[in-house]
């Protein structure tokens, strides 16, 4: 299972870079235009409440187009500042969405949809806990939802946070680097 996912991860990450290399391609000025005018009404603080209601609850919407706006606005002066503030946002996000899973594992109608999923994926939690949050929090897909899951499932908050610190701050990291110097490659 481990594979599979990271499998699907690097898969999810070879599409990311090619999106977004074609997007910074095409698109150059009308993203420096959006993402100007975006900074210039809500600023650094409101990126970091976007991340963390979205990262929090279970979302479509992605990080990266907050490390977009980043890239591609006044802000990519102090962009190593920006990523890591967003960065740990996103980890304490995901801190929230654990307890928010940790709180709803307890519901009946949570345990009643969830038990045979539970019971089948005990012993993997158990046993890879930490590596099935450390490929969630890298790939493009919610993190909240893995972190929710890591609550339902009941795996301890030390582990979701370390896996959290370890991975996800590099990630912003790197994804910013994809994003910012991906257009360039045409």
């Amino acid at each position: 299972m481990i594979r599979e996912n990271l499998i699907k991860a690097i898969i999810a990450l070879v599409v990311f870079v090619l999106f977004m290399s074609t997007l910074g391609y095409l698109f150059e000025a009308e993203l420096t235009v959006a993402t100007d005018w975006l900074v210039s009404r809500i600023g650094f603080l409101g990126l970091c409440l976007i991340l963390l209601v979205t990262d929090t609850l279970v979302t479509p919407f992605p990080p990266d187009i907050l490390l977009l706006v980043i890239a591609k606005s006044p802000l990519a002066q102090y962009w190593s500042t920006y990523v890591l503030v967003l960065g740990i946002v996103s980890s304490i996000a995901g801190m929230l969405g654990w307890g928010i899973g940790r709180r709803l594992g307890h519901l009946e109608f949570v345990k009643r949809n969830l038990g045979e999923f539970k019971e089948d994926h005990r012993e993997f939690i158990r046993r890879y806990g930490y590596w099935a949050v450390a490929i969630g929090s890298i790939t493009p897909f919610p993190f909240s939802l893995t972190c929710w899951a890591a609550g339902v499932m009941g795996l301890r908050g030390i582990t979701v946070f370390l896996a959290a610190l370890t991975f996800r701050i590099p990630r912003f990291f790197l994804y910013y680097w994809l994003i910012a110097y991906t257009g360039n490659w045409f």
